[in-house]
């Protein structure tokens, strides 16, 4: 990346998804501790809020896949949503039992003192003003202007971000199908039941696609988080030439790894840092 993007210049760079999800329990500190015994230089992890306004590292809006819990984040207070069990489905649960859902400030504690940089990724579209405000303040009180960005798939949020801190470097979180998920809220279009709306949608997707150049030129993102699909060396020229970093996600097959890190020169985001590890 950029040296602007936190000394994740060292290209080609393995940054550990989730904290590197095949290794460890996703999103916990114990995913994180992992990543960098694994020799990953940093990690991604995904933020969401309590309804008691708390910030905690967890991927999904709800917490039934990866905890012994069910429901939406939104809808456990913090001290609720910390005694569940953030390891309970994860194949290696034996090796790290009891792991908890951490809050942003611990993991960001945690990573500062083992020296990964940091991809926090904003599942929230909502609040987006003050989602940016509580970042900046975050950045300042832990001094990560030089160690973090912040990405998201809405494009509203990178925008309020960047304007209350222009500092944090920001990357926009892109796949062909984002729009379609930022409308429908996460449903994949082929659970849509009408062909009308289907077809609505990818046209929405198409327009959104061919003005993320614009939309660059507007805030200034350096960075692209995008799907492994899209990314072929064409792509990566012609973002190049606005002088944006693309980041891709999620990588794990050996050989997958090696034709980005090696033949396209491309960061890469991956649930499996070591070259050993297995992950579908």
């Amino acid at each position: 990346m950029r040296k602007d993007a936190s000394d994740l210049d060292k290209t080609p760079a393995i940054l550990a998804h989730r904290g590197g999800s095949a290794e460890a329990p996703e999103n916990t500190l114990a995913a994180f501790r992992t990543a960098k015994e694994n020799g990953a230089i940093g990690v991604e992890f995904d933020v969401d809020f309590t309804k008691d306004g708390r910030a905690v590292v967890i991927h999904d809006s709800t917490v039934d896949r990866t905890t012994d819990g069910s429901g939406p984040v939104s809808g456990f207070t913090f001290e609720e949503i910390r005694k569940l069990d953030a390891s309970a489905k994860h194949p290696l649960r034996d090796k790290f039992p009891n792991e908890k859902v951490p809050t942003l400030e611990e993991v960001v504690e945690l990573c500062s003192s083992l020296g990964l940089k940091m991809i926090i990724e904003i599942k929230k579209g909502t609040q987006a003003f003050e989602t940016a405000q509580y970042l900046s303040n975050l950045f300042s009180s832990y001094q990560l202007h030089d160690k973090a960005l912040v990405c998201c798939c809405f494009p509203g949020v990178i925008y309020q971000v960047r304007k209350v801190d222009p500092a944090i470097v920001t990357a926009l979180v892109w796949w062909r199908d984002s729009m379609s998920y930022i409308i429908t809220g996460g449903k994949e279009l082929f659970e849509i039941d009408s062909s009308l709306k289907v077809a609505v949608l990818s046209f929405f997707d198409r327009i959104w696609e061919s003005a993320l150049p614009w939309f660059h030129d507007f805030v200034g993102v350096p960075i692209l988080s995008c799907a492994k699909e899209h990314v072929c060396r064409d792509m990566l020229e012609m973002w190049s030439g606005y002088s944006v970093e693309v980041v891709t996600w999620t990588v794990n097959q050996l050989k997958a790894k090696d034709f980005f890190m090696e033949c396209l020169d491309c960061p890469i985001i991956t649930d499996c840092v070591r070259r050993d590890s297995v992950w579908d």
